[in-house]
């Protein structure tokens, strides 16, 4: 998969043993290929809500399908498979638009969203069948499409003992909840907000860096109050599960609309990034305290995803949850960088197996879905 910063592939060769009724994960080996910074800026350039040249983005679609596939001879190469060796391949694909609030067009209300780097290509130029395009089953069952991973996490996370919480920060954040001894049906999940995806932008645009590393600009800022106060109002936070998001909620506009608050209150370019990132913090525990807090008392928060890396993030989380412990799911013995590619081999292997993965309490969905597109090389 390649997630909303767009910066590369993360591909991992997972082996998946479904015997004895209990589905067995050994992850061997992960891998990031990183896009050219050219493909990068132009994958940006067609999921801001503005871009409106469908050309490109269905030339792009077929591009993109292309380094899928190379991606899979390179972690088979780095990990000593050989491609003949692989029976399945799971693609998220590159979410380029995500429409979740229901819209009447034509007489009918219709959610929508977008993922390319086409599963098409993937299984031609690989000769293996190709699992794809997962969040449109999840769409027309009157889904929101998202979140997809809570399955996955009720699978490596769930406990008998003790109710946990998943916080994966990509570039939207979103929870999983895991009440002890729940069953698939009874686990409930939703974006919360915004991410990293807000820090990385403010960090190209401020400091002409990709990113935040470690936290280190937001660390060396301060919160401005009254800036964080007028984020807090976006209507998104407030909004009842299930429910998802993206940048049509927290792109460019959102950023825009930052920046010239920060310029007419004179905010100083390190205590922007702080207060961003801080909204991020916020949003995630507002979200805990709203919508999970009075349902499920926690007993561990688990934080995946490329936000764990980031110490100011960290820092504050563990401060927010105590005293429920916070902790990486490196802990539990699996990567938080790679654990959403995981994912997508799971869900392909579901998907060949006819086993529903998206539910109510996860997506809204009406029904329990199959999902993905099987393509045949």
């Amino acid at each position: 998969m390649s997630g909303t910063s767009a910066d590369g592939i993360d591909a991992c060769l997972v082996k998946i043993d479904n015997a004895k009724k209990k589905l067995r994960v050994k992850t061997l080996g992960c891998k990031t290929y990183r896009f050219p910074q050219k493909l990068q800026q132009k994958i940006i350039q067609i999921s801001d809500p503005s871009y409106q040249d469908l050309d490109e983005v269905l030339r792009l679609n077929m591009v993109l399908g292309e380094y899928f596939a190379r991606a899979v001879f390179s972690v088979a190469k780095a990990f000593g498979d050989d491609i003949s060796a692989i029976d399945l391949i799971g693609s998220h694909g590159q979410t380029v638009r995500h429409l979740p609030e229901c819209k009447k067009r034509f007489g009918k209300k219709v959610r929508a969203t977008l993922q390319i780097g086409e599963p098409s290509v993937i299984a031609s130029k690989t000769g293996i069948v190709t699992v794809g395009d997962f969040r449109q089953g999840d769409i027309a069952r009157g889904g929101e499409g998202a979140p997809l991973t809570p399955y996955i996490h009720h699978l490596l996370f769930g406990d008998k003992r003790i109710s946990r919480m998943v916080i994966n920060i990509g570039g939207i954040a979103n929870v999983t909840v895991l009440p002890r001894q729940a069953k698939l049906d009874e686990v409930f999940a939703f974006d919360t907000g915004p991410g990293n995806m807000i820090v990385d932008n403010l960090a190209k645009k401020l400091f002409n860096r990709n990113f935040d590393k470690n936290g280190k600009i937001a660390s060396s800022g301060k919160v401005n109050s009254n800036l964080l106060s007028r984020l807090k109002k976006n209507k998104y936070f407030n909004k009842r599960p299930p429910k998802s998001c993206g940048r049509e909620n927290f792109g460019e506009e959102f950023v825009g609309n930052i920046l010239i608050q920060s310029k007419k209150s004179k905010v100083k370019p390190e205590d922007i990034i702080t207060t961003a990132s801080e909204l991020s913090v916020w949003s995630i525990f507002h979200a805990y305290e709203k919508f999970v807090k009075p349902k499920v008392k926690l007993n561990q928060v688990l934080l995946s995803g490329g936000g764990v890396h980031n110490r100011y993030f960290l820092k504050r989380l563990k401060l927010l949850f105590d005293p429920i412990k916070a902790m990486s799911v490196r802990e539990l013995g699996v990567d938080p960088d790679f654990l959403e590619a995981i994912s997508f081999a799971i869900l392909a292997n579901q998907t060949i197996e006819g086993k529903p993965v998206s539910f109510k309490k996860t997506t809204g969905a009406k029904k329990p879905g199959i999902l993905g597109k099987i393509c045949l090389p």
